[in-house]
């Protein structure tokens, strides 16, 4: 069973954020250069950079965290997700002005599940004042289904937004 989902976010954030919180999400997005520091998402997969000498693995040099933007796919995702990955950040002048946010991704589940929780409670406290009830919005499908299911946060886990005994 594969591990792959497709991921579709919407939100709707303050025409004021913060410009390192500015910079660090078009990182995520695909739309800037890596921040110097991150508060967005902080817990970034680990991997092995050792010289495969069992008695230095466990030293901290062995070890590097490895910073990856979550959302700056673009292009064909894998064929078991289909369609294309792409986000996009614009902001909406005017009456309600505000950082418009739409990103569908893949996102590979336990390797990318943690940093996409991050995101989402991230979201989740900077949302503007919704209009008409938007806000923030994200929905998943698993690559074998076809259902794309709305989601949303319970406790810090991902659970399907009708059902909320029903993890994703």
């Amino acid at each position: 069973m594969a591990d792959l989902y497709e991921l579709l976010i919407t939100a709707e954030l303050p025409a004021g954020l913060p410009e390192p919180e500015l910079a660090e999400l078009r990182w995520h997005l695909g739309l800037g250069p890596q921040p110097d520091e991150f508060t967005i998402v902080t817990d970034f997969p680990i991997d092995y950079v050792g010289d495969g000498d069992p008695a230095h693995d466990m030293a901290d040099s062995s070890w590097e965290t490895q910073a990856e933007p979550l959302l700056a796919g673009r292009g064909p995702s894998d064929v078991r997700v289909g369609g294309v990955d792409f986000s996009e950040l614009a902001l909406r002048e005017g009456r309600h002005p505000a950082w418009v946010l739409t990103s569908r991704q893949e996102i590979h589940g336990p390797t990318q599940w943690h940093m996409l929780i991050e995101m989402i409670q991230w979201l989740e406290r900077r949302v503007a004042h919704p209009v008409a009830g938007a806000g923030l919005s994200f929905y998943l499908r698993h690559c074998e289904d076809t259902t794309l299911r709305p989601a949303r946060l319970v406790d810090g886990k991902i659970v399907s937004r009708d059902d909320p005994s029903r993890l994703l």
